[in-house]
């Protein structure tokens, strides 16, 4: 397996992640042993539609920091790492930067609107990276239809089928796991932001191609339109035209 470069933005968002995680146990394990005040934290700096909606809006950037447990942790950051070293060697630290931002509250607006529907969720924190992975994972899927990513470390399969097999899981567990500690919703919520952040560059400076079902069917008709204008003259008729 081919690992990729542990640096840039990447490296620190993994880095400051692993640190919350850390001082998260020692809040809940550690010397202070309050698992009340780790709740509290939770509440504080998770996602909780009720506590944003009352003014806590940092949450919109904060909740991404936090991890439930070790092993949701590190499947977060080995995906942000595999996915997003590659989105950031293409977009540049800067802009890969600004993508996470973007994806961050783009996502977070998603399970804020969401809960306004689903009365469960209203006191609910999200945490987790889980948004901005999926929002990587489609822009990398988009960029890269054809690169090849093994599904559980075994199967090799093309980006642009491992995105869209992982969308229809989560569509297919939205109502069966959503309120039993998975945000689905937040998956989803990420994977939109990801789509809209490359529709948006392919528009504002087109540097950038998909080659997207929508993109043919405008080339096509573009094709199209200037066959209509063309005129084939015949060697009989060339003198017509002199």
């Amino acid at each position: 397996m081919m690992f990729p470069p542990f640096r840039g933005f990447v490296r620190v968002f993994v880095i400051v992640c692993a640190g919350v995680f850390l001082f998260e146990q020692l809040i809940a394990h550690g010397p202070l042993n309050a698992p009340h005040l780790f709740n509290d934290f939770i509440r504080f700096f998770g996602l909780e539609p009720y506590l944003f909606f009352k003014g806590l809006v940092t949450q919109a950037i904060t909740w991404v920091f936090l991890h439930g447990n070790l092993l949701h942790l590190l499947f977060n950051m080995f995906a942000f790492w595999m996915f997003g070293s590659l989105l950031e060697s293409t977009f540049g630290t800067k802009r890969f930067i600004r993508f996470n931002l973007f994806a961050a509250l783009i996502t977070a607006a998603v399970i804020l609107v969401y809960s306004l529907f689903d009365p469960s969720t209203y006191h609910t924190p999200t945490i987790g990276a889980s948004g901005l992975v999926f929002a990587i994972l489609i822009a990398v899927s988009r960029l890269f239809p054809n690169q090849a990513v093994l599904l559980f470390f075994i199967f090799p399969m093309k980006m642009k089928y491992f995105a869209w097999l992982m969308i229809g899981i989560e569509f297919y567990a939205l109502y069966t796991s959503n309120n039993q500690g998975i945000s689905n919703i937040g998956h989803l919520g990420g994977a939109l932001a990801g789509y809209l952040y490359i529709n948006w560059i392919n528009r504002s400076t087109g540097t950038i191609k998909t080659g997207t079902w929508l993109n043919k069917l405008r080339q096509d008709w573009e094709q199209k339109r200037r066959r209509r204008n063309i005129r084939i003259i015949y060697p009989e008729d060339r003198q017509k035209f002199n």
